[in-house]
């Protein structure tokens, strides 16, 4: 049975963010995305003739993943913070970032190759603006309602912290998964 296009595409965006996030970009060839996949050969070039075309479509994919859940999340913060307090919305972000550490770590590991692969690359600089919006939408969320404040200093220092810990886990470099003390510690410091 054949796939539809939107099917395929789709297939397609997804595996190129799990090759990505296993094997960077030195391992993101069309031939290994049809091969990954188990679609015929030249699919992904069908799709994609450049390699910037799937670079460009599996960052919008990736942004897109990366802001699905932020609506859910932003209205259990908002409503958690106006029942419970702001140390108890706090501490439900950290939780929901442990969570996800691991939930989502190939998203997490494509977001930051594909960003790494637009800074080198002139035609890809929309890239790593797209996804560092994706990124730090929750974080501007949870520091303005918790400062009541736009302050872009709290929110760059906020997600460089955040993302800093995460990569150095999902990476391996740290051997513990990061703790909710350990995000609690870093979000109250920063905006108090």
């Amino acid at each position: 049975m054949s796939r539809s296009k939107p099917d395929r595409r789709l297939l397609i965006l997804q595996t190129a963010v799990k090759l990505l996030s296993d094997k960077g970009i030195i391992g993101l060839t069309h031939r290994a995305i049809d091969a990954e996949a188990s679609i015929p050969q030249g699919s992904t070039t069908y799709y994609y003739p450049k390699k910037n075309d799937l670079l460009r479509a599996a960052a919008e994919h990736l942004a897109q993943e990366l802001e699905k859940d932020c609506d859910a999340l932003q209205i259990s913060f908002a409503d958690l913070a106006a029942r419970n307090g702001i140390d108890a919305a706090i501490d439900h972000v950290a939780k929901q970032l442990i969570t996800t550490v691991d939930e989502a770590r190939d998203l997490f590991l494509a977001r930051i190759e594909l960003t790494l692969i637009a800074s080198r690359d002139q035609e890809l600089t929309d890239i790593a603006t797209r996804l560092s919006k994706a990124g730090r939408r929750p974080i501007e969320f949870f520091i303005g309602l918790i400062t009541n404040s736009t302050d872009t200093t709290a929110i760059n220092t906020c997600v460089g912290l955040l993302d800093g810990i995460t990569l150095a886990y999902t990476t391996g470099h740290t051997g513990t998964t990061p703790t909710t003390d350990q995000i609690v510690s870093v979000i109250k410091t920063i905006v108090t």
